[in-house]
């Protein structure tokens, strides 16, 4: 039994380093397009519906909600295509990817549990923050991804820069400092996994 579980062992480390040394291909061009087509559409409605200043609650409820469908769409598609483009790895593959953003998702919603308890006077900061743990998410997961992912990241870290200037004028929640960002970023990401398709599935 120790060599079985040895070998067994080994297999799993075996695919853990193919899974790390792959270029994940789980990401789907259109999936990600809606996401940012429905971020812009929340902002919107916030916009036309608190006359372009939403409190927090409501504010923070429509955009966590958001992040939730916005991954149950990636990841609905990402189940689909890891099983086509990485038989036999697709599990690994997957694990490997949602574990590199797993830490920034942890974090993003632990500061907005601290804020809203502890210091919501501080609220207007996290717009701000969110987008700079996507790109570090992104850079994180880059060794996995296309290369021109990382255009990707830089847009979410300079976005994240440019919200938490211009919130730090009024300590506005403006709907459009978390549309515009993620529209233009999954957009950007949109365009880079469809062209790093055809590059791959070309003759």
């Amino acid at each position: 039994m120790n060599d079985l579980d040895k070998a067994l062992a080994d297999i799993v480390e075996i695919k853990s380093r193919l899974a790390q040394s792959t270029s994940f291909r789980g990401l789907g061009p259109a999936a990600l397009a809606l996401t940012g087509a429905l971020a812009f559409a929340i902002a919107l409605a916030q916009s036309l519906w608190s006359g372009g200043s939403p409190a927090p609650f409501p504010y923070f409820t429509a955009w966590v909600g958001t992040a939730v469908a916005a991954s149950a769409l990636i990841g609905a598609e990402m189940l689909r295509r890891a099983d086509r483009h990485h038989v036999g790895l697709a599990d690994q593959m997957i694990r490997e990817a949602v574990l590199h953003f797993v830490p920034a998702g942890v974090v993003g919603a632990g500061l907005l549990a601290f804020f809203a308890l502890f210091a919501p006077n501080l609220l207007w900061l996290l717009p701000g923050i969110w987008l700079l743990l996507v790109s570090l998410g992104i850079f994180a997961a880059a060794r996995s991804l296309p290369p021109a992912m990382i255009l990707a990241g830089a847009w979410y870290l300079f976005a994240g820069f440019v919200v938490l200037l211009l919130a730090a004028r009024d300590h506005d929640l403006s709907p459009w400092y978390m549309g515009v960002p993620f529209t233009v970023g999954q957009l950007l990401v949109a365009l880079i996994v469809h062209r790093s398709t055809e590059i791959a599935d070309a003759p």
